[in-house]
């Protein structure tokens, strides 16, 4: 008797599990396309295009291993600039759906090329596969030295700007091409027994037809105290993807020129 009753309310929470999935597709159904779709495509950084000297730290805090620390910054990088760059028009993120978009990141990694350029001249590349890391203290900024280079996304495949466009509707695309989190151990405070780490982003931002209409890299500073992640995204990922924004929205709605007075 005890068996029959366990295996009706299983029954009965098995079904109830199941309309509430069924649910969740229905509810989502309706904006598949718009959730796929958007002006602004956000290509995340390649994995292996990664740097980073704290994430020993971050492990002894948030017990994560190396891959979900990585993941991790991969992934709220992605959500800082869809945050910011909504504001600016609809954004299509590859973490949308993963599991259909997949194989067009795939794709889109397999259409393009990293440069090492010089950050003065970010559209005279030379297709080189070479990791550097460019770096400077101060706030969020784009290098201008004219001996820093960066890595530099070249779209190598020309049918692949086509593709995606005509597929998610996208006419600007935000390569994130590293991301690196280093400590910087001669700004070390003897008050404080701390130093500054940088986070470094590089990034290039090209239209539909394959002009690369800004690149660089960008970087903010951050306290060798400070261990939490979600923290760290809020100090350096989010100004960053501010300023991202900020580059992409002159070029999208360019401030009309005013005209000079008689």
């Amino acid at each position: 008797m005890r068996a029959n009753i366990i295996h009706t309310l299983y029954l009965i929470l098995y079904t109830s599990c199941l309309f509430a999935q069924e649910g969740t597709r229905n509810t989502n159904t309706n904006n598949t396309t718009s959730d796929l779709s958007g002006k602004i495509m956000i290509v995340p950084f390649e994995p292996k295009l990664y740097l980073s000297e704290v994430d020993m730290k971050v492990n002894q805090q948030t017990n994560w291993n190396f891959g979900q620390i990585r993941e991790n910054f991969r992934h709220q990088l992605d959500a800082q600039l869809k945050l910011k760059l909504q504001s600016v028009a609809p954004v299509f993120s590859y973490y949308t759906d993963s599991a259909k978009t997949w194989k067009d990141l795939m794709y889109t990694y397999k259409s393009t090329n990293l440069s090492s350029d010089l950050v003065s001249k970010p559209t005279d590349a030379s297709v080189v596969n070479k990791k550097e890391s460019g770096i400077k203290n101060g706030e969020v900024h784009v290098e201008v030295s004219n001996d820093k280079k960066f890595m530099n996304t070249k779209i190598t495949d020309k049918e692949a700007l086509p593709y995606l466009t005509n597929k998610y509707k996208s006419e600007y695309f935000v390569f994130v091409n590293e991301l690196d989190i280093i400590d910087i151990p001669n700004s070390y405070n003897l008050s404080t027994d701390s130093y500054n780490r940088e986070v470094s982003i590089h990034y290039s931002i090209i239209d539909k037809t394959g002009k690369t209409l800004s690149a660089g890299l960008l970087s903010s500073q951050f306290s060798s105290k400070e261990n939490n992640p979600k923290k760290i995204v809020s100090t350096c990922f989010a100004p960053i993807a501010s300023y991202i924004t900020d580059k992409l929205s002159a070029i999208i709605n360019p401030k009309p020129s005013t005209p000079p007075k008689k």
